[in-house]
């Protein structure tokens, strides 16, 4: 077989190591730059980087010919795609690599542990490229719901001001702590959210208003707010 020759073992490692370069570095490519767009606060172009993957090619016309209501690939999306056939090529290219993952096998593996290595490698990196989306959106989920704690912390008011006896009606408006809270974390998000297809914004704009409302609840447990 190829792989039996010193030659054919180092052409194979060659491939394998730059199909995992390929993968590790569209991998920290994408954390790279969500890292640094979520600690610049870009929320549009973070999260059309991180949550874009939704977007999907439309082609409204005749035939299917490519015109106005064309939406371009996000680039998640496209690494995405671009991961899923380096892994088909390398399953290709080594298929005896893919029968390798059982915990004992019933003969060894004619397949070098390096390449074994290498092919987990890349199949690990692609991975978490396809898991990306996911991933980020809970961190960004627990970012906004540390910034909440701490605008909650610094604005809610606390004891006497809520004990105002019986009120003939409800307000007809939010306190202000409320809606500067909700303007700085909900506000923000929904206005970042933009950039996104709808398909896309309902999931990101959930998962914050629910972080958000977490960190009120736990802030009025937390300093024994009582509203009478």
């Amino acid at each position: 077989s190829p792989s039996a020759s010193p030659g054919g073992l180092c052409l194979r490692l060659q491939v394998l190591g730059r199909c995992l370069a390929a993968a590790a570095a569209a991998h920290a490519w994408l954390t790279g730059r969500a890292g640094r767009y979520l600690a610049a606060w870009a929320l549009p172009q973070f999260l059309l980087l991180t949550q874009g993957d939704l977007q999907v090619w439309r082609a409204e016309g005749r035939g299917g010919d490519l015109g106005p209501g064309f939406t371009p690939p996000a680039p998640l999306q496209v690494l995405k795609a671009e991961t899923e056939q380096l892994v088909l090529q390398v399953s290709g290219t080594f298929p005896e690599l893919e029968n390798t993952d059982r915990d004992t096998p019933a003969e060894p593996p004619p397949v070098s542990p390096w390449e074994l290595q290498l092919c987990r490698q890349i199949h690990g990196a692609a991975n978490n490229i396809q898991l990306f989306s996911g991933d980020v959106l809970r961190m960004f989920s627990t970012s906004c719901k540390r910034l909440s704690a701490e605008i909650f912390d610094q604005t809610m008011p606390l004891g006497r001001h809520w004990r105002l006896g019986p009120r003939a009606e409800l307000p007809s408006t939010p306190s202000a702590y409320a809606a500067a809270a909700v303007q700085a974390v909900l506000g923000q998000v929904l206005q970042g959210a933009q950039a996104l297809p709808r398909d896309a914004q309902a999931p990101t704009l959930a998962r914050v208003t629910t972080a958000f409302l977490e960190a009120w609840m736990d802030h009025i447990l937390t300093r024994r707010i009582k509203f009478r």
